[in-house]
């Protein structure tokens, strides 16, 4: 059967249901990528597997094989922006585990196919147009057929062997990595990891908000907020993990998308941009909606708030380096497309 609308969920998602076929192993081989496909995929399947109402497995591995990676497919920027991505994933607790492998020999690989497996045995397999990328599966007009997973893990381990390890010391040696970008429609300029702070500079937003990093007291305390990763008790967190209040004063109505739908369990997620850091996917959080935090790990805003106030990564930060610093609040600009800019910076 050929599935050529709403491709995400049957190839995506639903092989990896905990009252399905409960695959935790997905093999991936495709021409291209970007990091907003890999993180909101990977978003998704986190959000799904955690918690007593539970609808994915958990412990996710995900095996990418990336084709087009000779003459100018595969620039310095976007090995640099995978690598990146793909490090805090797996240094993530609770986000499914990713690696991939760039083709360096041989022809290129403009192979499109999807094989989930239980453990080592195969289930089930896609083939098709469609890349692993957001415009393929939300943009664009694709299609993809149901294929012989033996046939295809046979074709993937084929592959493999032409492949070298993004994170390998001699990737650079093997994979000549492009300086020239490149105008292509399969990775359009919204995407995260094409976003840049400079490129928001003289733009005048949609709309802005500034909101407190002190909680609705006025103070800041262990295990909340800015210092929610730090705990008292010693639990063992990572202790950069932290979320902005979005206290009932500071909110704005319909500022930051919400839920789609009121029975959803999570936020829709929002991208930021950063002059420090660059992009990184944000949502509301928490019952009444009363945090904002970094999607794929709660570290990201803590690290990039220690980092703008000078402190050690995982230093409990008190509400007089706030005031030392220069200012108590952060400023959220919305542009275009659900696209943010945020920033920190003293009171002029």
């Amino acid at each position: 059967m050929l599935i050529t609308k709403d491709l995400e969920y049957p190839i995506l998602y639903e092989p990896a249901l905990a009252s399905g076929m409960k695959c935790n192993n997905l093999k991936i081989i495709t021409g291209f990528t970007d990091c907003g496909r890999i993180l909101t995929h990977l978003i998704a399947l986190k959000d799904g597997s955690q918690g007593s109402d539970k609808i994915y497995v958990s412990g996710i591995k995900i095996h990418m094989i990336l084709g087009m990676t000779k003459g100018q497919s595969l620039t310095a920027k976007k090995h640099k922006k995978i690598c990146e991505t793909i490090a805090r994933i797996n240094r993530t607790v609770g986000m499914p585990k990713i690696d991939c492998s760039y083709i360096f020999t041989g022809q290129e690989v403009h192979s499109k196919v999807y094989v989930w497996s239980k453990g080592n045995a195969p289930q089930c397999a896609f083939c098709g147009s469609a890349n692993y990328t957001i415009n393929a599966f939300q943009k664009r007009r694709e299609c993809m057929n149901p294929c012989d997973p033996v046939e295809a893990i046979r074709y993937y381990n084929e592959l493999k062997r032409d492949t070298v390890d993004c994170f390998a010391p001699d990737v650079e040696s093997k994979v000549h990595f492009s300086s020239v970008v490149v105008d292509t429609d399969e990775i359009d300029a919204n995407n995260l990891e094409n976003l840049s702070y400079d490129d928001y500079i003289g733009k005048t937003p949609i709309d802005s908000i500034s909101v407190s990093l002190l909680k609705a007291d006025g103070g800041v305390r262990f295990g909340s907020g800015i210092n929610w990763g730090i705990r008292p008790n010693k639990q063992k967190r990572n202790p950069d993990q932290a979320y902005i209040p979005y206290n009932k004063k500071d909110k704005k109505a319909g500022f930051f998308p919400g839920r789609l739908r009121a029975e959803d369990k999570n936020c829709q997620l929002f991208k930021v941009v950063t002059k420090e850091i660059g992009a990184f996917y944000m949502r509301l959080a928490q019952a009444g909606d009363k945090g904002i935090h970094s999607a794929d790990s709660n570290a990201i805003i803590g690290m990039w708030i220690r980092q703008k106030l000078g402190v050690s990564s995982g230093t409990f930060i008190t509400k007089e380096m706030l005031e030392n610093y220069g200012s108590t609040r952060v400023t959220f600009k919305k542009y275009e497309d659900d696209i943010y800019v945020l920033e920190f910076e003293p009171k002029q």
